[in-house]
């Protein structure tokens, strides 16, 4: 069966293609101020809202999870985020925070319940190829940092690590407590594509609203430091974003 968001992405894709096919025309003659051919104008700035669907590879995190009698958790999740890109020139600098919800799996036979959920800040880099009146379309590069939070609970309690002692991460899912939250440390590059689409009153306008869509892939090139409550945690899985991601942004611009 075919991926949902795999699916997604072709569509929005050949979306975006069939867009900058369609107004290229309409750019080359000036057509309602929009700028001559690529060059014609710089990129505007843009505050948007963004929500989307990424992947995470959460295989060797379930393998543990399972021998403790955990529910999987899922490897795809929905993302929220804001953000922002203004111009310099051709150059479009942005910056974006997110946070992504991969859900909750409890487990009614043992009473364990696992749930994941991460965030992201990202300073972002690119250069507008296309850059009229109304469309913005850019690749562009993210570097930054995020965090993923395993959060383990068993309603049979448990007992907390010795003081003084950093405990394993098998430790910690074998006995729980009440409830423990882990958290894993990464480094972020995000290579990725993205289109703007700027709606005005008029001709003669320069602030309106935005709709957008981007599509990149998620690299995490270090293996995830992980914590408990701010002590270090011994012999955690690797787990880090991974794959292909699809996020659409609503906004306001201005140029």
């Amino acid at each position: 069966m075919k991926n949902p968001l795999s699916l997604a992405v072709l569509r929005v894709a050949a979306l975006a293609l069939l867009v900058s096919v369609s107004t290229a025309p309409l750019a080359a003659q000036g057509a309602r101020g929009e700028g001559v051919g690529p060059g014609g104008t710089f990129p505007y700035a843009t505050f948007f809202v963004a929500t989307g669907g990424s992947y995470a590879t959460t295989g060797e995190l379930n393998a543990r999870l399972d021998t403790a009698k955990y529910f999987a958790v899922s490897n795809d999740a929905i993302s929220y985020g804001v953000g922002g890109r203004v111009g310099f020139g051709r150059m479009v600098l942005g910056g974006e925070f997110a946070t992504t919800d991969f859900g909750e799996e409890g487990n009614p036979a043992s009473g364990k319940t696992s749930a994941l959920r991460s965030r992201f800040y990202m300073g972002q880099i690119g250069y507008a190829v296309w850059a009229g009146r109304h469309l913005n379309i850019y690749p562009m590069l993210g570097i930054g940092a995020g965090t993923m939070i395993v959060t383990l609970s068993d309603r049979a309690g448990g007992f907390e690590p010795p003081a003084g002692v950093d405990p394993t991460f098998t430790d910690i899912i074998l006995h729980p407590n009440y409830s423990s939250k882990l958290d894993a440390r990464y480094l972020l590059f995000e290579p990725a594509i993205g289109a703007d689409w700027l709606v005005l009153r008029s001709v003669a306008d320069r602030f309106g609203v935005t709709f957008g869509a981007r599509l990149g892939r998620k690299i995490a090139p270090n293996r995830a430091a992980w914590k408990l409550d701010g002590r270090k945690v011994i012999g955690g899985p690797d787990l880090g974003p991974d794959g292909a991601w699809l996020r659409l942004t609503a906004g306001i611009a201005w140029r």
